[in-house]
């Protein structure tokens, strides 16, 4: 099945705040919470932890699949609710985490969600600061929680070069943020931004995994049967994608800014505007039109 939802995924296991940009939390004996999705849905995921946990000050860690704006926006509000929350992520993202030029643009970013979740906000201050990194997170690391509840960090590359994903074997459960892409409308985008061959590794890595739950970056759940299958079309999909952006590339003589706009025309769609708007969706088509071009 592919669930829209939030709430109780399993034993054990909750998406909080809003299925648009979910944050998991695995409520073990030491609790963890995966991404922070934008910074004006931090108010909701500290509501539904201290819902599924009873106390907000139990959660210690903060684990980013990538940095991203839309999940990592909501950590220096968590911080600040949550005193002691330890955060971890790849060696690289510590680094963009810290660099000004990277923080002003998820600061910008986050911006342009307060309006869409207004609702949320209050007089809760939302604004993004620089984040420090606590837990430096590679492959092969195997993180014990507490009473068998152990997760496997797994490098998926390729979405972003500091993509991580967490593979929960108690529960077969895997969180990938947008390694395996993004189910919009029926159908999966494929979010190769950073490399293309690096992408295909890492969605190829997530089928040998043995899991019943395939948390996604956004909005979907996948579960049973149906991971094996969706794996396998975002594969198919991700292969037919770069050939069009290569017709593309053929067809205006590699001018990049004109394959975007073409593409944008045809894909762009402002239902997905809570999911992703205009602007972070045209930079990462423009990562996307450059990875192929440039052969990455």
């Amino acid at each position: 099945m592919i669930l829209e939802q939030t709430g109780k995924i399993c034993d054990g296991l909750y998406a909080t705040g809003h299925n648009v940009m979910p944050a998991f939390l695995l409520a073990s004996p030491t609790p963890v919470l995966f991404d922070a999705g934008v910074a004006a849905i931090g108010p909701l995921y500290l509501k539904d932890i201290e819902l599924y946990l009873g106390r907000t000050d139990t959660l210690k860690y903060l684990l980013l699949t990538h940095s991203h704006y839309d999940h990592c926006g909501a950590i220096p509000f968590l911080q600040e609710k949550i005193p002691g929350l330890k955060i971890g992520a790849n060696a690289h993202a510590a680094k963009i985490l810290q660099k000004p030029n990277a923080v002003e643009l998820i600061r910008t970013l986050n911006s342009n969600f307060a309006k869409v979740f207004k609702d949320f906000i209050g007089d809760e201050n939302i604004s993004f600061n620089p984040v420090e990194v606590d837990l430096l997170l590679k492959e092969g690391d195997e993180l014990d929680f507490g009473e068998g509840w152990t997760v496997r960090v797994i490098e998926t590359p390729g979405h972003t070069r500091d993509s991580l994903s967490f593979h929960i074997p108690k529960i077969k459960a895997a969180i990938v943020g947008e390694a395996a892409g993004v189910f919009h409308n029926n159908g999966i985008n494929p979010q190769f931004s950073s490399s293309y061959s690096d992408y295909v590794t890492s969605l190829e890595k997530l089928t040998t995994l043995d899991i019943d739950i395939l948390a996604l970056g956004h909005r979907y759940i996948v579960t049973g049967d149906d991971i094996g299958r969706y794996l396998k079309d975002s594969i198919e999909t991700t292969v037919s994608f770069k050939s069009h952006i290569e017709e593309y590339l053929d067809r205006f003589n590699s001018d990049r800014e004109k394959v975007v706009e073409a593409i944008l025309e045809e894909v762009y769609d402002k239902t997905v505007l809570k999911q992703q708007d205009a602007t972070s969706f045209s930079i990462n088509l423009r990562a996307q039109v450059r990875v192929v071009a440039e052969g990455k």
